[in-house]
């Protein structure tokens, strides 16, 4: 869509603009907020919509056993290495939708199809999430993702109401052309990978300057404590985030006062598989996410372990009532969380938690593995990271981890990220 196209499109209500699945999501709201009973509301919605999905997927070969809509606890899990092996037998049709590959962390990127439609109804929901800290769709976003810009400063998406920066260049002085550019359009929302957001106010934090950013969007990647401690104590702005993921199963936010991640039942069904291969109901259980879609009607996802795990809360929010399977501590890619010591046996990059002040020294770490028994932390330095520091956290970090690891702190100018800019904490080498 070109540019003047988006602009003109800009000035039409919503509704019309993001279209039919845009506008199913805002009467799906409309009917729940009006209904009386709001727990049997999303019941029977969802029982409903499970009932379709079945009914869909059972036309497929690899689905055909399914006979009894709704009894979704006995069925068998799926993952990304069944849905590779499955070739075309997950497939309904291809009229209709589009082919997406996801990026992933190693191996062979998922590919699968989805519907065309699908944009309108996830719009609908993740700004709706966005609204708990003010975000209406009039606002305007200063956007710091994957963009890169070839030279330029910025660009402008009208439709979208984004002002996408290059994420692929924060130098100081363009930072600093960030800032004014937020200031000057009054921008109260930025949009940005949380290792992003965490660079950008690092910068404010040591330029002592200011914006007038409300609150910080934050997705896409693991969000760290430090990265959002930051965010929060030297914006002094809410840092809302989220959980989503390509396969489109799972949609869940915070709310406007509670910080656990809501999933939303109207999206899909979301379970948290504990050890034994069950759904906890056991608050502070750590298990996998694993997602039924109601979203993908062209190749359904049936019971999908995302690869991505969190710590159950409840079936309803203690905390703010919200309805539906809550969450916190994601933990993202399992792999990719696990470090691997000389006997086999392993820690995860949760372990090495770093005290707060040690930020006080380091822009930025990352761990990097390529041989069990062996972690290389690269450090990149302040000019107040003294030897004596370099010790103090050499120290902490072998306290943390015990026997069978060895450590080697290296100072670099710059971490690791990934082809669209994602930070990942540990880069994990061993198969």
């Amino acid at each position: 869509m070109s540019k003047l196209i988006k602009k003109i499109a800009s000035v039409l209500p919503d509704g019309v603009v993001f279209g039919e699945s845009f506008r199913a999501g805002q009467k799906i709201l409309t009917a729940f907020n009006d209904s009386n009973d709001k727990t049997d509301f999303v019941k029977t919605y969802q029982e409903k919509k499970l009932a379709d999905i079945f009914n869909i997927a059972s036309k497929t070969s690899f689905y055909n056993y399914l006979t009894e809509p709704g009894k979704i606890a006995d069925l068998p899990f799926i993952d990304k290495e069944t849905v590779l092996a499955s070739g075309d037998k997950m497939l309904i049709t291809k009229s209709g939708a589009d082919y997406v590959t996801t990026g992933g962390t190693s191996g062979k990127p998922l590919g699968f199809y989805i519907n065309k439609n699908r944009k309108g109804f996830e719009w609908f929901w993740m700004t709706n999430n966005w609204g708990k800290v003010g975000f209406t769709l009039s606002d305007y976003r200063a956007v710091l993702r994957n963009h890169k810009l070839q030279g330029k400063k910025f660009t402008v998406d009208p439709l979208l109401k984004e002002y996408q920066y290059d994420n692929f260049s924060l130098t100081p002085d363009y930072m600093d052309f960030i800032i004014d550019h937020i200031n000057n359009k009054q921008l109260k929302f930025l949009h940005a990978y949380p290792s992003a957001a965490y660079i950008f106010a690092s910068h404010l934090h040591k330029t002592g300057k200011q914006t007038t950013l409300k609150a910080c969007l934050s997705g896409s990647e693991n969000v760290l404590p430090y990265q959002k401690q930051l965010i929060q104590d030297v914006m002094k702005i809410r840092m809302y985030t989220w959980f989503g993921h390509s396969e489109k199963l799972i949609l869940a936010g915070e709310n406007s006062t509670c910080e656990n991640y809501h999933s939303n039942p109207f999206y899909g069904i979301t379970e948290i598989i504990d050890e034994s291969g069950k759904p906890t109901a056991t608050a502070g259980v750590t298990g996998e996410l694993t997602g039924t879609g109601f979203i993908n009607t062209k190749m359904p996802f049936i019971r999908y372990k995302t690869g991505d795990f969190a710590e159950f809360v409840g079936n309803t929010c203690p905390a703010c009532g919200h309805i539906g399977v809550t969450f916190k501590n994601i933990k993202g890619r399992w792999h990719g969380d696990k470090i691997y010591k000389a006997d086999d046996s392993i820690i995860t990059t949760t372990a090495l938690n770093l005290h707060n002040g040690i930020y006080n020294y380091i822009q930025n770490v990352q761990y990097f593995q390529s041989e069990k028994g062996k972690l290389v932390v690269r450090v990149v330095p302040e000019k107040t990271f003294t030897p004596e520091i370099k010790e103090k956290l050499f120290n902490e970090l072998m306290l943390k981890v015990g026997k069978g690891l060895t450590i080697e702190i290296v100072e670099v100018d710059k971490v690791e990220f990934s082809i669209n800019n994602k930070f990942q904490l540990l880069i994990q080498k061993i198969k």
